[in-house]
This record gives structure tokens, C-alpha cells and sequence, in this order.
């Protein structure tokens, strides 16, 4: 194989991407050609100022330019009937109890897609010529198959050319370049790396891998540095948040907490469908939910709520993150589109 066009770095803005870019501005790695921020439009505001901070003290200074991309803001396509998407919260049957999760397809949306589209960009890959959609046949408003499906003949705006009428294409690079793209994972979430979202123009690279550096030793790096404050980079209303995210949130960002609660109402009914949605595991509203239990004690049997909880996964939250490279474990137990009566 060739030797990479560029090298890039999928920017989170957390602890270990942070790492990666900073190792690169001190020439402690190779040279980045730019850092890509998938932005789901949900982030804490914290994320956004550390990422701003980033880009003018480490990445501008270094010739490191950033990328923010985006398709969109989750927190709104989530809650609009014209768009088909989701969030993978957990559910409840209100009449059966069955207990379930949605699928989860945000981060493939959201943060793997518009990362290898700027790839493609960037490795010179030309757009097509705009297009009438085919979905709306040019129109920019349709009537969207899932509501046909439920007999709701009423038009909206297309969600695939975003009531446009219009399509473009980012193609394919040229033959045989490619981009080596950096991925942050550190020695203890080694159980992540794959191949997910590697393509013939993009490959992944772990630095913190080869250099043997852990969570841990990434924090006490960047605090070395000055860096004392990385916020964990995740939507807000990330349904995989456990009780200390949730407290941490509730205790010390009021905004954001009265956005996901808000947001946690707002989902919990949709047309057609049978399960509830909730943003907390123990599928009650997220205000009204147990998430100062700490002990173990308190969630291996859940009297109130009749059902059993791990207790770990209840207080921290599902451990593998929602990366683009390494979507959550386990495998979703409800499919949305299944659901509709």
C-alpha cells in the first residue's frame, strides 16, 4: 500500500483525543494535516468551549487546521415527524412491562458520516452535479413512508434532501489515496479497536496504543499541561448515561439538565408506536428518576420498579462510549420501526 496522502485526527474533544492532538502540535508524534469534530449539534457547552480553546492555543499555532462537521442537530431531528430519527433510549411496554432499547443509529448519523465525507473531501474527491431528488422527485416536500404506512397522508418536508429538492454526492477520492485517520483509544479500551469505519480511502491508526498510554496517563499528561478540565464529549441526552453523569449534570449544568429533561418528556410518546421512551435505565422521567442511588444494594433488585439492574452499569453508564469507531456494546432489543402499531 501507498504511503497516506494525509493524516487526520477523529477529534471528540475529550480526554484522549485532546492527548493525540496536543502530542502532535509538540512533535512528539507525526504532523497532523487537520482534526475532524463531528458535532451532533447536543454537545455540553463546555465541550464547545474547550474545542474553541483547542483550536486557538494548540491546533492554529501548530498549522493543525480543525474541521467541524456536521448533518445536523440530534436534539431537533429526533423530535421532528418529518425526520427518521432516533435516539437508542430504553423502553417500556405500558401494557405488557416489556423492558427494551431502541436501535441505535445516531452515531452512525451523526459523527461517522460527515467524518468520511470530509475525508473524501479532503483526499479530493469531486461533488456531483446538484441533482433533483429522487425521494421527492425534485419537489422538497413529500409525503414520508413512515407515515404512509400508518395511513397519515399528510405532506412534509423531505428529510433526505432537507426540503430542498436538490441532492449532491461527495464521490470517491482518487484511486489509491488514502488518509491514515487517528483514533484516541487508549490501552484500557484496547476492547474497542476495529475495523469499523474503515473504507479503501480511510484507515485507522491508534497512536496511544504505541505508546503505551492509558486514561489515566493521558489526564496526567494534559493536566501537566495546563489542562486541568476535559469534559467527556456526549450529547446531553445521551440515553447511556448513568447515575453519576445524570447527578453530575443535575448538581453542576442546570441548562443542560433542564434540556434533557425537557427532551426526555417531549420522546417519550410517538405516532404509532406501542413501547415508551426514556432517557434513564429505569424507564420513569428523567426528573422523577433514582439517580442518586450509589450502592450496589439499591439496584440489584429494584422493588419500585420491579426489575433487576446491574448496579455498575446503572451508576457509570454503558463503559464504551458512543465513538465513531466503536459504537456501544451490546445489541439493541428494540427495533423502532417494529414497534408501530
Amino acid at each position: 500500500m501507498s504511503a497516506p496522502a494525509l493524516r487526520l485526527l477523529s477529534l471528540g474533544a475529550g480526554v484522549q483525543s485532546t492527548t493525540l492532538l496536543l502530542l502532535a502540535a509538540e512533535g512528539r508524534l507525526p504532523g497532523l494535516d487537520g482534526a475532524i469534530f463531528a458535532d451532533t449539534g447536543w454537545e455540553p457547552a463546555a465541550v464547545y468551549e474547550h474545542l474553541d480553546k483547542l483550536e486557538a492555543e494548540i491546533a492554529k499555532p501548530a498549522g493543525i487546521p480543525i474541521y467541524r462537521v456536521s448533518t445536523g442537530s440530534i436534539q431537533q431531528d429526533v423530535l421532528d415527524p418529518d425526520k427518521q430519527r432516533s435516539l437508542p433510549a430504553h423502553t417500556k411496554d405500558p401494557e405488557t412491562g416489556e423492558l427494551g432499547m431502541l436501535n441505535r443509529r445516531c452515531t452512525q448519523t451523526y459523527k461517522l458520516t460527515p467524518i468520511l465525507r470530509q475525508t473524501r473531501l479532503l483526499l479530493g474527491a469531486t461533488t456531483s452535479d446538484p441533482a433533483p431528488c429522487r425521494y421527492c422527485d425534485g419537489k422538497g416536500e413529500r409525503i414520508a413512508p413512515w407515515r404512509a404506512k400508518r395511513n397519515d397522508m399528510t405532506p412534509g418536508p423531505c428529510s433526505v434532501c432537507n426540503a430542498t429538492g436538490i441532492l449532491t454526492r461527495v464521490n470517491q477520492p482518487p484511486k489509491d489515496v488514502w488518509a491514515e485517520t487517528w483514533i484516541g483509544f487508549s490501552t484500557d479500551e484496547i476492547g474497542r479497536v476495529s475495523d469499523r469505519g474503515d473504507t479503501r480511502y480511510s484507515k485507522s491508526r491508534h497512536p496511544l496504543l504505541e505508546l503505551n498510554m492509558s486514561r489515566t496517563q493521558c489526564d496526567a499528561y494534559l493536566k501537566h499541561r495546563g489542562w486541568t478540565s476535559v469534559e467527556k464529549s456526549a450529547c446531553i441526552g445521551c440515553p447511556f448515561h448513568g447515575n453519576a453523569e445524570w447527578r453530575r449534570m443535575r448538581d453542576t449544568d442546570p441548562k443542560s439538565w433542564a434540556e434533557a429533561v425537557a427532551f426526555d418528556k417531549a420522546y417519550r410518546t410517538g405516532p404509532g408506536l406501542r413501547h415508551e421512551r426514556f432517557l434513564h435505565i429505569s424507564r420513569v422521567p428523567l426528573d422523577q428518576a433514582p439517580i442518586d442511588r450509589v450502592r450496589p444494594s439499591e439496584w440489584q433488585q429494584d422493588t419500585v420498579f420491579d426489575a433487576v439492574y446491574d448496579a455498575e452499569l446503572a451508576e457509570q453508564g454503558d463503559p464504551d462510549g458512543c465513538s465513531p469507531w466503536s459504537c456501544r456494546s451490546g445489541q439493541p432489543i428494540v427495533n423502532e420501526e417494529e414497534t408501530a402499531a
